[in-house]
């Protein structure tokens, strides 16, 4: 009878809490896995339109009471989302979570972008063996402004720009990409889960190409396209954003769930179609991809990008066109430390023209939809805080990121 006491108090409690937690939350979201495997840290994302929140500060919260950022981001189209993180969802599994008031503190950041420069000094050209350069001379201070339209006797090793142009990261990977003729995104290998951008670059400009304790950059792009670097097929090869008119590289989003860095490029001479290309990457939270998002405002229909060629390296490509997404993919000892690494950019696979190759790139020939393409690119490495040593554990990666660009998480808001 004691027994029987205790189980009904327990289940008016409970009940009692569910009722409470259910009147404190506006809206309940439900996500489905509707794959038969488990997806990890998932970033859910909701048109704002559809919660029709008032103004403020929002977090969602799951049956647990445990509180997870929610956080408002707008992609190239200029579509709003509300976004928040999800740990596991099992195979087939579904989950609740309300959207409330308040502020996730305890939540930790786990994405970071920035564009930060010097100040105080001036540029002053530089004679090399192969061309003049302008250099930034003096100067006694970075600021991070995250907005930059990049002056137009700005040159590649001009050393004004940290680390020679924008960068971001997850808790998994970090990058960045050149802003100058160059264009070539470039990665930053991670020993350590913690936000490390903010203190590479700041002292003695390039040391980041030295191993540190955070990690170092472990990829030589020289004129390749490195990983996912935008680019132009010719006929006979890719080549990068190299002229244009001018540049403006903004950070709209530096968010604990996500960050993103946006970039203009007007006047582009994309096989002399003058043309404004708009880019915007976005890396989540638990991912070691990135989403490339390309927009441009002519009608190109060879619009490329692809992964650095490299010796010892294997070559794996899917293209299934029962599949919304197909790869390409190498695997090898590539890394600048001379290590293991892989390398995957993720398409569309109805935006595939053809894949092919030049001398320097394994590369992908993209059809735009309306001006409109998209595409994901990661990288590993064995010395990862989790590392990924063997080609069986690089597919595996591989795969996980397939099975959630291929069977989308679904969303009900109730």
């Amino acid at each position: 009878m004691i027994s029987n006491m205790k189980r009904n108090s327990f289940l008016i409690i409970s009940l009692y809490s569910i009722s409470i937690w259910s009147g404190l939350c506006a809206q309940t979201v439900q996500i489905s896995n509707k794959s038969d495997k488990p997806v990890k840290d998932y970033t859910v994302e909701i048109p704002i339109e559809n919660l029709k929140l008032n103004i403020g500060d929002y977090i969602a919260v799951d049956g647990s009471n445990t509180s997870l950022p929610v956080e408002i981001v707008t992609d190239l189209k200029g579509n709003q989302k509300a976004i928040f993180p999800v740990s596991l969802l099992q195979g087939k599994e579904s989950q609740s979570f309300g959207i409330r008031k308040g502020t996730a503190h305890a939540y930790p950041k786990r994405t970071y972008a920035e564009l930060a420069h010097k100040i105080g000094g001036k540029f002053e050209p530089k004679v090399t063996e192969k061309y003049t350069r302008n250099e930034y001379v003096g100067g006694y201070s970075w600021v991070k402004p995250n907005y930059l339209r990049v002056p137009d006797n700005f040159t590649d090793h001009a050393y004004y720009i940290k680390y020679e142009g924008p960068g971001w990261e997850s808790d998994k990977v970090g990058f960045r990409f050149y802003l100058d003729w160059r264009n070539g995104i470039d990665v930053f290998g991670k020993k350590t889960p913690g936000i490390v951008l903010p203190f590479v670059g700041v002292d003695g400009y390039d040391n980041y190409h030295n191993m540190a304790d955070w990690g170092m950059d472990n990829m030589k792009v020289g004129s390749s396209l490195g990983i996912g670097s935008i680019a132009i097929w010719n006929g006979e090869k890719a080549v990068r954003v190299e002229k244009t008119d001018s540049t403006i590289c903004h950070i709209p989003a530096d968010g604990k769930v996500r960050s993103q860095v946006k970039t203009t490029y007007y006047g582009w001479d994309a096989n002399g179609t003058k043309c404004n290309l708009t880019s915007l990457i976005s890396i989540d939270a638990g991912s070691r991809a990135s989403h490339m998002e390309l927009l441009v405002d002519k009608k190109i229909d060879n619009l490329a990008t692809g992964i650095i060629k490299m010796k010892n390296t294997e070559l794996i490509v899917s293209n299934d066109s029962g599949n919304e997404w197909s790869y390409v993919a190498t695997f090898g000892k590539q890394s600048l430390n001379n290590d293991m690494m892989g390398l995957a950019v993720f398409v569309r696979t109805k935006q595939v023209e053809k894949i092919t190759e030049d001398k320097l790139n394994h590369v992908v020939v993209l059809k735009p939809d309306n001006g409109y393409v998209e595409y994901y690119f990661m990288p590993t490495w064995e010395l990862d805080w989790e590392p990924v040593a063997t080609i069986d554990d690089f597919k595996r990666c591989i795969d996980e990121v397939l099975v959630r660009l291929n069977n989308p998480v679904t969303v009900k808001i109730k």
